[in-house]
């Protein structure tokens, strides 16, 4: 009895473009830290849409709440993920892979970007390591206001006059989402961080 045998560039194009099944499968199939970053990326990107689109229901949810959805997505694509583990103090989001791989993310309810700051403050200088195949990370802000664009704007200025205007870049494939470039003070090297917003804000007009 013969037996279907697909390539890796098949597989990729039964599950199409951005589906959960192609994420799992680039996650899988990765085989440096950039690629598992991108499968991480993919995967937050993703769960972006989905929370969005049940704004309805997560509206008047809290930071824990929100992150434990965002875990359990992650869980369910594949991914070894886990919230408030220890990393030098308690870590909303923490995905470990292997050789050593190691992504983090602090999540915050926007309210101040004095607050936004702390998040990210806590991610640089007191959970991530900072070390080769450990330098990625993200801050997820819980928007639950209107207008994303404009606070993104303001966040943008916060960063680019506290860090310097080459290393803070608007994403290339969502312009709501911004890039940050900082040298980790442990590692000495290059640590990157996406701010990735969530629109949860919801307030019919009919």
């Amino acid at each position: 009895m013969s037996e279907d045998r697909f390539s890796l560039r098949e597989l990729r194009m039964i599950f199409g473009r951005s589906s959960p099944g192609l994420i799992q499968l680039n996650y899988i199939f990765s085989a440096s830290h950039a690629e598992r970053v991108n499968a991480v990326n993919s995967a937050i990107d993703w769960i972006v849409l989905e929370c969005v689109r049940t704004a309805r229901d997560r509206a008047n949810r809290g930071e824990d709440a929100l992150t434990n959805d965002i875990i359990g997505l992650l869980v369910a694509l594949g991914f070894d993920a886990t919230h408030d583990t220890d990393y030098n103090g308690h870590c909303d989001i923490v995905i470990k892979g292997i050789d050593g791989f190691l992504w983090l993310a602090e999540a915050k309810v926007h309210s101040t970007y004095e607050w936004l700051t702390k998040g990210l403050l806590q991610l640089l200088t007191r959970y991530s390591p900072g070390m080769p195949g450990q330098n990625d990370g993200a801050l997820i802000i819980y928007h639950k206001g209107p207008d994303i664009s404009r606070t993104m704007d303001r966040w943008r200025n916060h960063l680019v006059a506290s860090e310097g205007e080459g290393l803070v870049a608007v994403c290339d494939k969502n312009p709501l989402i911004l890039n940050s470039r900082h040298i980790h003070r442990r590692s000495g090297l290059e640590y990157r961080v996406r701010h990735v917003p969530i629109g949860l804000y919801h307030d019919p007009q009919d």
